[in-house]
């Protein structure tokens, strides 16, 4: 259940108006500020880039989970989800207005259907901040977001971000980098005991390499766009490296865009030390209770 606030509280007052204009950050809050409103993945900026580990449904739930990890919180007691037609309390609002407990991390947002939970998170930052409704205390990030409603009185109160962003951005940096989704598949293994393991002249050759009871496996992701299913040829590709760089290895090779067709579970049954792991699968790995796909 959300809690509002830890059980070590520490407050620090805060005003929400900039005094002075403009308002004076360190260069390194300046630039990380600068980020969150310009270039965090899939925001509505010019600048900003899209990316699939945020944007995807697949990995929705297990990227925000990620994330989270991450920055040291805990789904369940620091962030409140709102669903579309809900608003904050006053009284809640008022909560967090004009002081704050810089001991814990808080986010309440609204979640919308066409978002991802990392996309409504990103989003209600960068509008705080497009919006001025934002301080900065210590190294936290306080934002608020209203929703302006053309027949209402008073603007709808739909998300308080109180966040370490210097930790944000370190999360999002690594999963948006070049191996985000080796990144975050690895860390989807150790959730069900696997040790990612780095080995001499094996390990550049895979996207990852593992260890579970005296097991080794290498693991090759593959993204086939725009081919719904994957095909024979694909596979032998795969086999002829694993066979030359990773003799006495488990081969796994795991799709997350395609689907396998026949032909290919015949070959796959064929092939000693060989799996493949299909988008079907993957969900499983990725689910709140994840399970060990490579087991046999």
């Amino acid at each position: 259940m959300f809690k509002r606030c830890c059980s070590n509280r520490k407050e620090l007052n805060y005003q929400i108006e900039h005094r002075p204009r403009p308002i004076k950050l360190s260069e390194e809050m300046d630039t990380i500020v600068k980020k969150l409103l310009w270039y965090a993945p899939n925001i509505d900026s010019y600048q900003s880039s899209k990316n699939e580990l945020i944007s995807d449904k697949l990995y929705d739930e297990f990227s925000f989970s990620y994330i989270i990890d991450q920055m040291g919180m805990e789904e369940s007691h620091d962030i409140k989800w709102l669903g579309t037609k809900d608003v904050i309390s006053d009284d809640e609002w008022k909560f967090f207005e004009g002081e704050i407990c810089t001991n814990c991390q808080k986010i309440i947002v609204s979640k919308y259907t066409t978002f991802s939970k990392t996309n409504a998170l990103l989003t209600a930052i960068r509008n705080s901040i497009a919006h001025g409704h934002f301080s900065i205390v210590d190294e936290y990030f306080i934002g608020f977001n209203r929703k302006r409603i053309s027949n209402k009185s008073e603007d709808l109160k739909k998300a308080i971000i109180k966040i370490k962003p210097k930790l944000l951005l370190k999360a999002l940096e690594k999963l948006t980098s070049p191996i985000g989704k080796e990144e975050l598949l690895s860390f989807a293994f150790e959730r069900v005991g696997y040790k990612p393991t780095k080995l001499k002249n094996i390990r550049v050759d895979f996207d990852l390499c593992l260890e579970k009871n005296d097991k080794k496996y290498v693991i090759e992701i593959k993204s086939y766009k725009g081919k719904r299913y994957l095909h024979p040829e694909h596979v032998e590709r795969f086999l002829r490296k694993a066979e030359e760089r990773a003799p006495g290895f488990e081969k796994i090779l795991l799709i997350d865009t395609s689907r396998v067709t026949k032909s290919v579970r015949v070959l796959e049954s064929k092939i000693e030390g060989f799996r493949i792991v299909d988008i079907n699968q993957v969900k499983q790995l990725l689910e709140k209770e994840p399970v060990d796909i490579l087991a046999e």
